[in-house]
């Protein structure tokens, strides 16, 4: 169950994170084309949704071990 809690949160919290920075390069862009302003918040978005991502593939592994198959010797 614990499991379960932890990919809905994991997958509520990209969206609370994704959505509005998504909405915000499309309003950019819509506004000013591909501009410098528009690729610098790309990349600063990217880089956040990056460090995210990281962060919480540390969590589940320290909470869950490490992905896949335990092998007994």
């Amino acid at each position: 169950m614990w499991r379960i809690g932890f990919y809905v949160w994991r997958a509520w919290l990209w969206l609370k994170l994704g959505a509005p920075a998504l909405l915000v390069l499309i309003l950019i862009y819509a506004a000013q084309g591909p501009s410098a302003l528009f690729w610098a918040a790309t990349a600063v978005f990217g880089c956040i949704g990056l460090g995210v991502g990281i962060a919480l593939a540390d969590f589940r592994s320290r909470e869950f071990g490490p992905v896949g198959r335990e092998r007994v010797r």
